[in-house]
């Protein structure tokens, strides 16, 4: 495991580091980072969703956590997976004023997959919803919500609620989900009509680092395509990102997944300017609430010894 704990931790990589490692994933990401929109038509009554992960027992020490509509916390409260560890997260969590709190599990959560644990963890805390591969409805101020959480990451060591990671060149989102791979039947229980989705770790090339995200994850998503999708794991990888789902989006992970080389490069340059000389012509993008996805990896813990304290992201959807 310290492979990947190393990874969680790092420093994000410089642009000279990454330059040196792959000059074309390095110009594919610079080319996709210039296509983002920049700016967003906000929903007549919006949604204060406050988004934290990756507490790891530091939850005494992180800042104040911003008021909200919905309080999400995708997993990792704790750092061994003992009941003590996590019945104090959850004493915490539940202690928060926001109407709605979720939370699911991370890879360190290991009590949570105990059934006895769960039955106990639903029972003692009703203030709180535990999602495990379910989903529940929410209605706020009159709009209805459907989320839906997983704890489920690629496998690394030994830890909980894991499957083995796909290759990106092999896999293929259509594999039948009983028989070739066991991410294919987790995700393909995402209902398609999803508002929010919580996983514990991120989707390939959204907000991971070194391309450790999920692909499966990443193939889910383009078939459901929900407003807000909230995950951690990756430390490093801290950030909200808005993507739409078109083109340049698709030629970028088809660059980042080693399934397109320079070609491939040259179809996300070309899809990039058509879609400026577009936003050009019409006055820029502007896009509406459900054409397009807000990802948000809200890590709460970074530093190389995992000392610094980030707090909660707040996002309205």
């Amino acid at each position: 495991m310290a492979g990947l704990d190393i990874l969680l931790r790092r420093r994000p990589p410089t642009a000279w580091d990454n330059f040196k490692s792959s000059p074309l994933l390095f110009l594919a990401q610079r080319t996709y980072a210039w296509t983002a929109p920049t700016t967003l038509t906000p929903a007549k009554e919006t949604i204060r969703v406050v988004c934290i992960s990756d507490t790891h027992n530091t939850h005494h020490s992180q800042p104040s956590i911003p008021a909200g509509d919905i309080l999400i916390h995708s997993g990792d409260l704790t750092q061994s997976g003992t009941l003590n560890e996590l019945c104090d997260a959850l004493d915490w969590l539940s202690l928060q004023p926001h109407p709605f709190k979720i939370f699911i599990a991370g890879n360190h959560d290991s009590s949570l997959a105990d059934p006895e644990t769960r039955a106990h963890v639903i029972t003692t805390y009703p203030a709180l919803t535990y999602l495990e591969n379910s989903a529940i409805e929410l209605t706020v101020r009159g709009r209805t919500l459907r989320v839906y959480g997983s704890p489920y990451t690629p496998k690394h060591g030994s830890w909980a609620f894991q499957y083995p990671r796909v290759s990106p060149t092999s896999y293929s989102p259509h594999a039948h989900p009983y028989t070739e791979h066991e991410s294919t039947s987790i995700w393909s229980s995402v209902p398609p009509l999803t508002d929010i989705l919580i996983t514990h770790g991120p989707p390939f090339s959204l907000l991971d680092l070194g391309r450790t995200g999920c692909y499966a994850l990443l193939c889910a998503l383009w078939r459901v395509r929900p407003r807000l999708h909230v995950f951690g794991h990756i430390h490093a990888a801290r950030g909200v990102e808005h993507i739409t789902w078109g083109r340049v989006q698709r030629a970028y992970e088809d660059v980042c997944a080693g399934k397109s080389g320079w070609g491939g490069m040259g179809k996300l340059v070309w899809w990039a300017v058509v879609g400026k000389a577009r936003a050009w012509l019409w006055g820029g993008y502007s896009l509406k609430e459900g054409e397009r996805t807000t990802l948000v990896n809200a890590a709460a813990v970074g530093g190389m010894k995992d000392d610094q304290m980030r707090g909660a992201v707040v996002v309205e959807i």
